[in-house]
């Protein structure tokens, strides 16, 4: 009897230590799986603090540098022209975009040459007894004088009595009257001040056109502006003559431009002011939209990072001995998606993926 219970008791004894042994196994385990739990792995980089240009963006709508609304001063029919002057029609420099009916008014100054003609004409005799040598020059100029052709020049007077004896004879009055008649010819034709092309044709051949009546528009399409409204606070990093990268909206085709001019006021009601870029290029249009990159002065020592990085917008998560830490930053420039801080030393191991259920002192693989 004895015997079996000792039997019993060590049996018993066998028992309990194996199952003491599996409980401390399991125990191990679990401690070996929280702490693996607790080091979660992240992805991180290595802190190389470099410079990049103050970048800003905005919109705006093209407009030409060389445009012109052209409005009669004159009264009379359009006539026909060697080109019409109709939309999208291009016109080389000096050609005439439009021609008014001038005939009447042609007669009319020739009329008024012929008079100053026999002015001349009547005052020569006159000077010859007072002024001799002067009335040689003035022969001169009679002969050379041509009704269907614009006045040249007068004689200069040699001596104040010369020239109040041609003011006395109605000259110079003549004279301007009738400079005053080819300056107003000139109004009939209106020619190209510059190679381009019309963008708006408001009259049509045969038509009466009166005094101040607008006739269309017409620019060069070589050369355009476009003005981006930047904030305020940016002017310390733009100047002019700085690059701009402008993409169309549509077609995403890229061109260069330049700053050109900044204007000095700022908008009461959007705190911002107008930056004017120059740019030229054969694809492009007035009134097309372009989004604008301003690559501004240079920023020393940052680091292009996500915008989703940052921590209550100016900290971000490092790893230092294998601890995750929050570091304060300067966020200094936003960039669509991305920022450009400032803080960061070299070597630093930044954290450069968005964290879950993370908290700084908290123990990580990388």
């Amino acid at each position: 009897m004895k015997i079996w219970i000792k039997a019993l008791i060590g049996l018993g004894i066998i028992v309990l230590g194996v199952l003491l042994v599996g409980l401390m196994k399991n125990s191990n385990q679990e401690t070996v799986d929280e702490v693996k739990k607790e080091q979660q792995m992240v992805s991180t980089q290595l802190v190389v603090p470099t410079s990049h240009p103050f970048v800003i963006e905005a919109t705006g709508s093209l407009t030409a540098k060389k445009r012109i609304e052209l409005y009669s001063e004159v009264q009379g029919i359009l006539v026909a022209t060697q080109t019409d002057f109709k939309e999208g029609n291009r016109f080389y420099k000096n050609q005439t975009l439009l021609q008014i009916n001038s005939s009447e008014y042609q007669a009319q100054l020739l009329s008024t040459r012929s008079a100053f003609l026999n002015r001349i004409t009547s005052m020569l005799p006159d000077m010859e007894v007072d002024f001799p040598e002067a009335s040689v020059k003035w022969q001169s100029y009679l002969e050379d004088f041509k009704v269907n052709r614009a006045l040249q020049t007068l004689p200069e007077p040699t001596s104040e009595a010369e020239r109040l004896f041609l003011t006395g004879k109605g000259i110079y009055e003549n004279f301007y009257t009738v400079k005053n008649q080819e300056e107003r010819l000139s109004k009939y034709t209106l020619k190209a001040p510059f190679g381009g092309v019309v963008t708006e044709s408001l009259v049509t051949t045969g038509t009466l056109v009166r005094n101040g009546q607008k006739l269309g528009e017409f620019i060069d399409p070589s050369l355009f502006e476009i003005k981006l409204e930047v904030p305020s606070r940016y002017t310390n990093y733009i100047a002019l003559g700085k690059e701009v990268l402008l993409e169309s909206l549509d077609t995403q085709q890229k061109f260069q431009g330049k700053i050109s001019r900044i204007n000095a006021k700022i908008s009461s009601n959007t705190q911002t002011i107008t930056v004017v870029v120059e740019i030229a290029g054969t694809d492009l249009k007035e009134g097309q939209f372009l989004q604008g990159t301003i690559f501004g002065k240079m920023l020393e020592n940052v680091v292009k990072i996500d915008n989703n990085l940052l921590i209550e917008n100016n900290q971000v998560y490092v790893v230092k001995d294998g601890v995750l830490q929050l570091q304060e930053v300067e966020p200094m420039n936003y960039v669509g998606d991305s920022v450009l801080i400032g803080g960061l030393k070299a070597n630093t191991i930044l954290v450069d993926e968005v964290l879950a259920n993370v908290y700084p002192g908290m123990n990580v693989l990388f």
